[in-house]
């Protein structure tokens, strides 16, 4: 297994709390966002992810039931924004990673210390023509 496949379980263990999943009919769409510097720097080096206290990480894994006894990693299409209290909006850019029986899609985005955030992401599962609108907000604090 990987360093980031790795990281990710390590990750949502660690973060049991912060870890996120929305229900759309067959698909599952997990979702994590912390502050950057929280990353192993091994790991955030081999894929080229920044570490940084103002900078934050999402990582977004859509898996799809029914297909088998355990979820099944699969590909879409994401989109997104984040917005601060303000209503300034930042679009996301995602990065795609897939390894053996994974696949991930991540962002960063600057963040300001605790400020909250609103984020909307588009999620179009490979072979649907419907999108499924992921929506979550998270106060930010500037880490190490």
């Amino acid at each position: 297994m990987r360093f980031f496949t790795a990281l990710i379980f390590t990750m949502l263990a660690a973060f049991a709390s912060a870890e996120q999943k929305k229900v759309f009919g067959e698909y599952e769409v997990h979702y994590i966002a912390f502050t950057s510097s929280e990353l192993d720097k091994d790991v955030a080096k081999i894929y080229g992810i920044p570490r940084s206290g103002s900078l934050g990480y999402m990582s977004i894994s859509v898996l799809k039931t029914g297909i088998s006894e355990m979820p099944v990693a699969w590909n879409a299409k994401l989109e997104g924004t984040m917005s601060n209290l303000l209503g300034q909006t930042r679009e996301l850019e995602f990065t795609r990673i897939q390894e053996k029986g994974a696949l991930y899609f991540h962002s960063t985005f600057d963040f300001y210390d605790q400020d909250m955030y609103r984020f909307h992401i588009t999620v179009l599962p490979d072979g649907q023509k419907r999108e499924f609108d992921l929506k979550f907000s998270q106060k930010f604090y500037q880490g190490e």
